[in-house]
This record gives C-alpha cells, structure tokens and sequence, in this order.
C-alpha cells in the first residue's frame, strides 16, 4: 500500500527541515520516513505544536495533524526527562486547543507516568514538581476532573496550593466561579498546612515558599470578589530578605498589589490602605502603600492619596544592616513619592506633584572622587530628577514661569541643568522655540573637568550632553563628549549619544558617530539601535543590510543580541505579507532556536 502523502506549506516545510526532517521535497510521506533532529530539544517539539495550532485555526486539519505528529515524533526522542515532560505536555495543551481532546489525554497521559519514574537525571525532587506543571496545563485544557484527582497524588501541601490556586484561577477564566471557590479554599487550606522546612535565606537570596503561594492565593480571592478573605491572606504574610540584604522578597507587598489589581471601587481600595497600615517591613510599606495611592488619584481621591504620601515620606531612613540594604530602602522609597509625584503631575495637579517631593529627600553627598561603583547613592538624587520631570509637565501645559522655578530651585548643578534641559524640550513640543532656544543658550553647566581620573566631574556632562541630543543640540552634545578627558566616559558618553539619536529618529546623524568609537561593542550598540529604529520605521531592506554588516561571533553578546534584530527584521516583513523575504532573512539567524522560533512566527503572520 503506497505511503500517504501530505504537502506542507513552504513554511512549514522550512521548519521541519530546520529541526532535521529527513527528506527535501516539498511532499512529505506522513509514515516513519522523518530523521530525528540531532540535540533534540522540548522547544524544537513545542514550535512544531504551536505551527499545528496556526494551521487548524485555518480549518486545514489534513496539514496539522501530521504536524502534530511529528512534534510527538520529536518530543519521545528528548533524552532529558524533564524535558521530555515539559514538551509532552505542552504538545497536550495545544491538541486541546484544537478539539482533539482524545490525544490530548493521551499525551497528558505519558507526561504523567514519566513524572513517576526517577532516572540519573531525575531523581525524586524532581517528579512533583514536574507533576505539578502537567497537572496545572491538565487543568489549563479543560480537563479539569482529571487535574483534582491527580493534584491528590501530590506529595506536598506547598506543591497543592500552587496547582489548586492554578486551577482556581483557570476556572475563573472560563466563568465557572462556584467551582473556582471551592477550589481556591482547598487551595487555601493547603498552604496554611505547609509545614516543616519552607524558608531559607542565604547571602545573595531568600524565601518562603509557604507565603509566597498565600500572596498569589490572596489576589486570586480578590479575583473572585472574595475581599475580606483576600485581604486576611495578605495581612498573615510577611516578606524576606538575604543574609546581606542585597535582594529580597516582598510577600505581603505582592499580595496587597494582586488584591489591588482587582478592585474597581474607592470603598474597596479605602478598606485596602486601612489594612496595608499593618504592614511592619519599610521596604514593603513603600511598595504597597505607594500602589494604593496611585489607584487613588486615578479614582480622583487626591486627598487621601496626599496623606498616604505623607505616610511614605514619614518611613524612618534604614541605616543600619548593610549599605546594600540601606541603598535599597532608600531607593525603593524615594521611587514611591516619585510615582505619585508624576501621577499627579500628568494629571496636571501640580500643586499636589510638588507638595508629594517636598516629602522626598536629597541624595547623601557624593565623596570626593568617588564612582558609580563605590558610590550607592544615585546622582543627581530621585529627588531632583522628579523636580526636573515636573518641570518639564509644567513646560507643556504652559506655565513657563512655575516651570523655571522649579528647575531653579534645584541645587544640584547636574539636575539643574536637566530640569531646564526637560523645560526646553516641553517648549519645543508646544512650538515655543525661541524661549526653547534662548533657555539652552544661557544654559549653567557644571565645571568642565581637567584631570582624567576624575570620574564625578565627568559623570555630570556626560549625562548633560545626551540630554542635549533630546533638545536638538546635536554639535554642542558632541563637543561637549569631545571635551571629557576620561577616554572610558568619553567612549560611553559618544555612543549613548549616537542610540539617543537613532531612538528619535536622527539614524544618519548616529551612524556618523560609529566610525569614531573605539570599542567594537558601542559600534555594535549604536548599529543595532539604529538598525532597531529603521525597521520601527519600516524600512526593512536596509535595516537588514545594516544588521548583516554587523561583527560578533555567534556566543558573544554582539551575536545574540544581532539574531534578535534578524529576527524582528524578518518577523515585520511578514507582517508586510513578504514572506519569502522574511524567510531569506530568517535563514541568516545563527542560534538554531531563535531561527526555528522566528519560522514559526512568521508562519502565524
């Protein structure tokens, strides 16, 4: 009996040869006639089930099918177990997704009893994990009666509070909110039963898996409009930091912020700041509370979003533990005024913006001839750089004279010279060019520095010249970046004023800048954001001229970061209806699965 024969798309063709298809003809017998693809990967398996996808939402069955077939084909052969899972599971979900519910519970099937057997590289501290995530995609498919029997089989509270919040909030999706409660308790009553050694801390991390899956399991009762309980959730956790206090986990915070993510009424998030004032941990205190208040002004409640500005600014200053932990207190508060800050500003409720900054504080004084690396405090402070960006709101909605006040109060001789820099690019955005013209003319700059070591004096007409390229001053940037005696900041400052160039817009003006730059890794940044900014412009032919011309090997960080343009050039190309061009592009990716990734995009285009 003669083989059956399928004829594939071009596209798929392309990507079934790509991952070691066997034969080069456009027809491709659907018998064992396909090679495996040597260092099979779960990704290789999933790109294949994601193309069968594509091609059953056009109704073409005859060509998905065999395409399913082969992502199987693909998968059996991963030798890495969890891997093999992985890939099983998701070729699972996606049959689901296009009615073939019987192979679907096959597969999901196979994945589960390969999560029962152990081997060199799976021991038993992989299989439930590895469980959990067949069971949350069982569950993902519909397939939900089967997802509660196995979630039984767990062998751990902590791993069936995480698939029962996944399966909760799975059936929420889909409208089934009686049984998305039911779930969500036991979810619940899981996690408050995890007991025994779920937290750790160490110098470089920390956590706690038990609150970790309470903060999720909190916004997901927010999600079913169960308030009170979410919020019980969120006030019984409590969040980490490492040894050094370098990184941290905030529980509690991320619970308040799920909770918030959901609420759609001022009553609500009024009950929600009255229970976030429990919260001990200042870190914590700055993330919720500053989230509350922006939902605030957005729900037009100024007043009380003020007075928890107040409350933020109130926070006592960290300065003991570490300078890590007591950099990042002080950063993560600072940030929190400044969100406030510019909410209200773009609201154009200046006087509220301005009275949230005088709660800020200014950064500690940089020590003489200290550098970015030694000194942790950022120059000019959160504090200036927030004045300078209101400046610039208010340059726009016209209130020149307020605009310059504020930038003058500055004293920072740096963050001066930006605000007025944001106040001139406001007036040039409102068509008043020659005050924008005779603001950057008298322009105050900070002394020019004479000593090459002297990075702070540097630092500050490095930042004021790319600044500048925003205003049009595009000579006076580069004469500036010409005038720093330091080679490494000079080198830094004339490539950041090439990408703020091609970022508006100005692409032949930073390609002029490559040719002068000493390092081949700024020519390849300015080259790739130019290049970037081409194919934003839709101009794809010479995007990919310019993206081919590009050096790096393949490892190196120019190499990954030029497939990544390939394949955006080749993926905008498809958007244009240009798939051969888009495939003729796709081919020059060098890392195999980003080019079988880009083949796939482009198939779905």
């Amino acid at each position: 009996m003669p083989s059956q024969v399928t004829v594939f798309p071009p596209i798929a063709l392309s990507l079934l040869l790509l991952l070691g298809s066997g034969r080069t003809v456009s027809a491709i017998t659907t018998t064992s006639q396909f090679a495996p693809a040597p260092a099979v990967t779960s990704t290789q398996a999933e790109l294949l089930a994601h193309l069968a996808v594509k091609l059953a939402a056009t109704e073409n069955m005859e060509q998905s099918l065999p395409l399913f077939d082969r992502a199987v084909q693909i998968a059996q052969a991963i030798p890495d177990q969890a891997s093999k899972i992985r890939a099983l599971s998701a070729i699972a979900l996606k049959l689901a997704a296009v009615g073939q519910t019987k192979r679907s519970q096959q597969l999901f099937d196979q994945a589960v009893q390969l999560t029962q057997k152990t081997s060199s590289t799976f021991d038993m501290y992989a299989q439930g994990p590895a469980l959990r995530d067949v069971i949350i995609q069982i569950a993902q498919a519909g397939q939900t009666q089967r997802a509660l029997q196995l979630t039984k089989t767990l062998s751990s509270n902590y791993l069936k509070a995480q698939v029962l919040n996944e399966v909760a909030a799975s059936l929420a999706n889909h409208g089934q909110l009686p049984q998305a409660k039911q779930v969500l308790l036991e979810a619940l009553q899981d996690a408050r039963g995890i007991t025994g050694d779920y937290a750790y801390e160490s110098n470089g991390s920390c956590g706690n898996d038990k609150f970790e899956v309470l903060s999720k399991i909190a916004g997901n009762f927010s999600l079913l409009s169960q308030f009170d309980t979410a919020l019980q959730i969120a006030g019984s956790v409590s969040g980490c930091s490492s040894a050094a206090g370098q990184s941290t986990r905030d529980y509690q915070a991320w619970a308040f912020l799920g909770i918030l993510s959901h609420l759609a009424t001022v009553d609500q998030v009024k009950q929600t700041w009255k229970n976030a004032q429990t919260i001990k941990s200042p870190l914590e205190q700055s993330i919720a509370w500053s989230a509350i208040a922006l939902k605030l002004v957005d729900m037009g409640e100024r007043p009380l979003a003020l007075s928890i500005a107040k409350k933020i600014a109130d926070i006592p200053p960290v300065k003991d533990y570490t300078p890590e932990w007591t950099q990042l207190n002080f950063s993560t508060k600072e940030d929190a005024l400044r969100d406030i800050a510019l909410k209200l500003a773009h609201k154009r409720q200046f006087d509220a913006a301005l009275q949230v900054v005088q709660g800020m504080t200014q950064s500690p004084q940089r020590a003489m001839g200290s550098t970015s690396e030694s000194d942790i405090f950022p120059h000019p402070s959160i504090k200036d750089t927030t004045l300078g960006e209101i400046a610039h709101e208010l340059a726009i909605a016209g209130q020149l004279s307020q605009a310059l006040q504020v930038a003058n109060s500055i004293s920072d001789a740096e963050g001066k010279a930006l605000g007025l820099i944001a106040i001139a690019t406001g007036l040039q955005k409102i068509g008043q060019h020659s005050q924008a013209s005779k603001l950057l003319q008298d322009l105050p700059l900070p002394p020019t520095p004479t000593k090459p070591n002297d990075y702070s004096a540097s630092e500050p007409i490095s930042h004021i010249a790319v600044a500048l390229i925003t205003a049009g001053q595009i000579d006076r940037a580069i004469q500036m970046a010409q005038s720093i005696p330091n080679d490494l900041t000079k080198e830094t400052t004339l490539r950041d004023i090439g990408t703020q160039l091609a970022e508006i817009g100005q692409v032949e003006s930073a390609l002029k800048l490559v040719n002068p730059l000493k390092g081949e890794g700024s020519k390849a940044t300015v080259l790739n954001k130019a290049a970037s900014k081409l194919v934003e412009l839709g101009q794809l032919d010479r995007a990919f001229q310019m993206a081919s011309s590009m050096k790096g090997s393949p490892s190196s960080l120019q190499g990954s970061e030029k497939d990544k343009l390939l394949a955006d050039i080749a993926e905008q190309f498809a958007r244009k209806g240009k798939r051969s061009q888009a495939l003729q592009v796709a081919e020059t990716i060098v890392e195999r699965e980003l080019k079988a990734k880009t083949i796939a995009a482009i198939a779905t285009l």
